[in-house]
C-alpha cells in the first residue's frame, strides 16, 4: 500500500524530482556512479532549506552514510561548507557551524 502524502509535501517531492534531473548522476565524494539526492543541510534540523537548489547534490549510497552520519566527515568539505555559509540566513550559522564540527 501506498504511503499518502499531503498536497505540501507532493509539491516538494515535485521541486526535489525536477532538481534531481537536472545534476549530473556523479558522486559528489568519491566521482564514481551516484543516484541519490543528497541534502547538504539535513533536512531534519535545516527543513528551511528543503528544497534550495544550493544544498543539494548526487552521492553514491555510501557516501551519501558518511555525510548524514559522521561530522569527521563533513569537516572535510570546506567547499560544501563555504556554499552553505553563503545562502543561510545569517541566525542559522552557528547551527551550521555546529553541523560542520566547525566549533
Amino acid at each position: 500500500m501506498l504511503k499518502k502524502v499531503s498536497k505540501k509535501q507532493a509539491k516538494k517531492n515535485a521541486e526535489l524530482y525536477n532538481i534531481k534531473k537536472e545534476i549530473p548522476k556523479v558522486c559528489y565524494f568519491c566521482h564514481g556512479f551516484g543516484n541519490q539526492l543528497m541534502h547538504i543541510l539535513s533536512k531534519g534540523t535545516f527543513p528551511q532549506y528543503y528544497t534550495r537548489k544550493w544544498n543539494l547534490i548526487i552521492g553514491c549510497n555510501f557516501h551519501h552514510n558518511m555525510f548524514d552520519y559522521n561530522v569527521e566527515f563533513r569537516k572535510k568539505y570546506n567547499s560544501l561548507y563555504k556554499q552553505v555559509v553563503e545562502n543561510v540566513n545569517s541566525e542559522d550559522i552557528g547551527r551550521v557551524n555546529n553541523y560542520f564540527g566547525k566549533i
